[in-house]
């Protein structure tokens, strides 16, 4: 009775989960004070789907029937629902006024302002609409690229090109075919 109501618990759940989770655990856990723009990536949303419906079919399992074997797979989905909540938090991007930091699951990148020496917003036009992208480039030939999205309002482009000059670094926009 206790796993039927923990799956309906999740169940019910899901959706909210699934919409404040990722937001929440950025904006709580990364934010500071010199941030212009703070958001977790689309693939945080769709972990914590799979970890929602990993816990729920861990919680439904036992249900089917009570024996040893159907326990120890609630414990391996429960477990497997835990770690993908855990990559779900692993994947965001930040740009503050110190440094640009961009995660991606296990691979993150991040630079300071001091080790930029171009910022490029590179866009072009199609059918569908205006595609645009930073390119942060680093002097050591690394670079950060991060896609614009809604997360970026018209104030944050500005404060990003305020902070290039007031750093010296190159600051271009290009079209790109």
């Amino acid at each position: 009775m206790i796993l039927l109501a923990l799956a309906g618990l999740v169940l019910i759940s899901l959706p909210f989960i699934r919409l404040i989770f990722p937001v929440f655990y950025v904006q709580t856990f990364l934010y500071d004070p010199s941030v212009i723009v703070l958001f977790p990536h689309r693939l945080n949303f769709d972990l914590v789907l799979a970890a929602s419906l990993l816990l729920f079919a861990g919680f439904i399992i036992p249900l089917i029937k009570q024996n040893k074997f159907t326990y120890s797979l609630l414990a391996v989905f429960v477990a497997g629902g835990i770690f993908v909540f855990y990559l779900s938090v692993l994947s965001y991007t930040y740009i503050g006024k110190e440094k640009i930091v961009s995660h991606n699951l296990f691979d993150g990148k991040s630079l300071e302002w001091t080790e930029i020496k171009e910022v490029a917003l590179e866009y072009y036009q199609d059918d569908t609409g205006r595609y645009e992208e930073y390119n942060f480039k680093a002097n050591d030939g690394n670079s950060i690229r991060i896609p614009l999205n809604n997360h970026f309002l018209y104030e944050d482009k500005s404060e990003i090109y305020k902070i290039a000059r007031q750093n010296n670094i190159f600051f271009i926009e290009l079209q790109k075919n």
